[in-house]
């Protein structure tokens, strides 16, 4: 889920950045062009771990900024397909539950969100059958079944498996009745 990835960049420093200290000056750029952004179409850029090396500038004709070519640590969230994740419900609708992931919310479309025929009532959705019911606020397992980094990242989940759903709740299971042996 988490992961701290090694990058190299020409960091571009301008000229009002050159009287400050090289090193704040390119942690300061790194975060400003990384943080938030979608590398690789599968992860999703946290924060600044640490800059490992910084060589000399170069200036190119025409241009007053000066190029250092850096080697930085980046801490990533990375999703993964099946992967359980935990959480917190944010919002209930009639589409479903939307779930606080870490960095990112997930969806779980309403017919993902219990084995149940579920029903949405006063911000909550209900099981017909169990009367489970979920509610904003409530911690959460739930599968990663859907990652879609085009543009924003995207998550889909369910919480239809045995184990998932909301935490703290047994799912009700139907047994059948045995006939008493005499």
């Amino acid at each position: 889920m988490y992961e701290i990835v090694t990058m190299r960049d020409k960091v571009r420093v301008e000229p009002k950045e050159l009287g400050k200290d090289n090193r704040s000056a390119i942690d300061s750029i790194i975060k400003a062009n990384y943080i938030g952004k979608i590398v690789e179409d599968k992860m999703l850029l946290l924060g600044l771990v640490s800059v490992d090396s910084v060589e000399e500038g170069i200036i190119i004709p025409n241009d007053a900024a000066v190029y250092y070519d850096t080697v930085f640590k980046m801490l990533a969230f990375v999703p993964l397909l099946h992967e359980t994740v935990k959480g917190q419900i944010s919002n209930i609708s009639e589409i479903g539950a939307i779930i606080n992931v870490g960095p990112l919310d997930g969806l779980a479309h309403i017919s993902q969100t219990m084995d149940d025929f579920v029903d949405f009532s006063r911000n909550a959705l209900v099981g017909r059958k169990t009367k489970l019911s979920l509610k904003t606020g409530d911690t959460v397992l739930a599968n990663i079944i859907a990652v879609s980094t085009k543009g924003i990242m995207k998550i889909g989940l369910t919480m239809r498996s045995p184990g998932l759903g909301k935490l703290g709740s047994k799912k009700k299971e139907t047994k059948e009745a045995k006939p008493k042996k005499d």
